[in-house]
């Protein structure tokens, strides 16, 4: 008889990420308790500041931070934020996109932004006019969360329509992390949904969307879809520096706190490998494409 021993490897946990995330609830709880002797300006910036930043600790947790545990890393992340995305959704799909061959390719990255060109010239001129919208910042960032929160939604309600429950196990978990935050927010509060809706989630959705804008191109070959997007200070702690995006993709594991570190060693060789896809800030973002198109957004 052959008895299988089996190592049991002890907990993993990054102190730097933990603290990060009570750092993240600890101001979400700060504005929404004070929400109402805040002036409205202030509670745009600092709640969508902190749902982008949310976001980008569900990022964090898609690639085992803070701990070796899967399942903790759900728990500190459950609170949905946002209202719209099921985490365990988000991290399916974001495995995916990791997949360096299909980076920004049509039907098989679930983040792109292109169409195949074939499919592009069957569409209606409205829609054709849309995506060249979307391709502008300033679109992507105040008229495509809300063409994107609607396809999503309505892709969801079709496909438990149809009788697929795939998806119902993430639903469910995502009802209560929606759950969690609305009883806080509009239980103990007294914040009205609408008003969470459009002075925390969408601006954060809408931050959340100015990183991915610059993330990636359409480009031949798969090293070169990739950018180095050097971000003021603000913006790189919201991010947790995945604006460096072509060393997050060649380092998934690697943590937010040592990515800075990283990028001074790798920098030229991330450069000449992503085809020097730079781009030298989000002012030089926002002066380039606030209202002219990134690219075409079809891949030829």
């Amino acid at each position: 008889m052959i008895i299988k021993s089996y190592q049991i490897l002890p907990l993993r946990i990054e102190w730097q990420t933990v603290l990060l995330g009570v750092l993240i609830y600890v101001l979400f709880g700060f504005v929404t308790w004070n929400y109402h002797s805040l002036p409205s300006w202030l509670v745009f910036t600092v709640g969508g500041y902190v749902v982008a930043w949310h976001g980008s600790l569900r990022h964090e947790a898609v690639h085992l931070h803070p701990t070796s545990s899967a399942h903790i890393n759900e728990l500190f992340v459950l609170p949905s934020l946002d209202l719209y995305l099921p985490f365990r959704l988000y991290k399916q799909n974001h495995t995916v996109h990791h997949i360096d061959v299909n980076l920004t390719y049509p039907e098989q990255d679930p983040e792109s932004f292109y169409l195949f060109h074939r499919n592009w010239e069957t569409l209606p001129q409205w829609r054709k006019k849309g995506y060249w919208v979307f391709h502008t910042l300033a679109g992507r960032l105040f008229l495509y969360p809300f063409w994107m929160i609607s396809c999503f939604l309505k892709d969801e309600a079709q496909r438990f329509i149809r009788g697929d429950q795939r998806n119902l196990s993430a639903w469910l978990w995502h009802f209560f992390g929606v759950m969690l935050t609305l009883s806080w927010v509009s239980g103990v509060c007294g914040i009205p949904f609408l008003e969470y809706l459009f002075l925390f989630a969408f601006p954060g959705t809408s931050l959340t969307l100015l990183r991915s804008f610059a993330e990636h191109r359409s480009h031949p070959e798969f090293e070169g879809r990739t950018a180095i997007l050097e971000a003021e200070f603000l913006f790189g702690i919201l991010y947790l520096y995945n604006n460096y995006h072509a060393l997050h993709h060649y380092y998934p594991d690697l943590a937010w706190y040592k990515l800075s570190a990283k990028f001074l060693q790798e920098r030229k060789f991330l450069l000449l490998h992503n085809h020097g896809y730079l781009i030298r800030g989000y002012r030089e973002l926002v002066s380039n494409y606030l209202l002219k198109p990134k690219e075409i957004p079809y891949f030829m």
